[in-house]
């Protein structure tokens, strides 16, 4: 499967970014094996209606949400996920807060 997401944007200071489709399937190749972890991935991309291999950063949290329904080590992945996305959010609005008027 290639994956053909673009890059997130990177909070500069922090050199953090959202989750990305790549991280999510390698985090489950490391949890269940190459093959494994692929076959978890496809199947939560089909039980959240996302087409796998195009896994936007609005969609994995709904992929995040499958994983998390499977339980298990599944739902350590996705709530890894979530965490990951909320921490972004976070930084990406107090980088915003801290941001000089008519910076962009």
């Amino acid at each position: 499967m290639t994956v053909t997401s673009p890059e997130p944007f990177r909070i500069p200071g922090y050199d953090f970014a959202a989750p990305t489709e790549r991280e999510a399937t390698a985090s489950l190749a490391r949890v269940f094996g190459a093959e494994r972890g692929a076959a978890v991935w496809s199947k939560a991309c089909a039980d959240a209606g996302v087409a796998e291999g195009r896994v936007t950063s609005d969609d994995i949290g709904r992929v995040a949400d499958a994983l998390a329904r499977e339980g298990g080590a599944c739902a350590a992945v996705g709530r890894s996920i979530h965490i990951r996305m909320r921490t972004h959010q976070r930084l990406a609005a107090k980088r915003a807060e801290l941001q000089p008027r008519g910076m962009a």
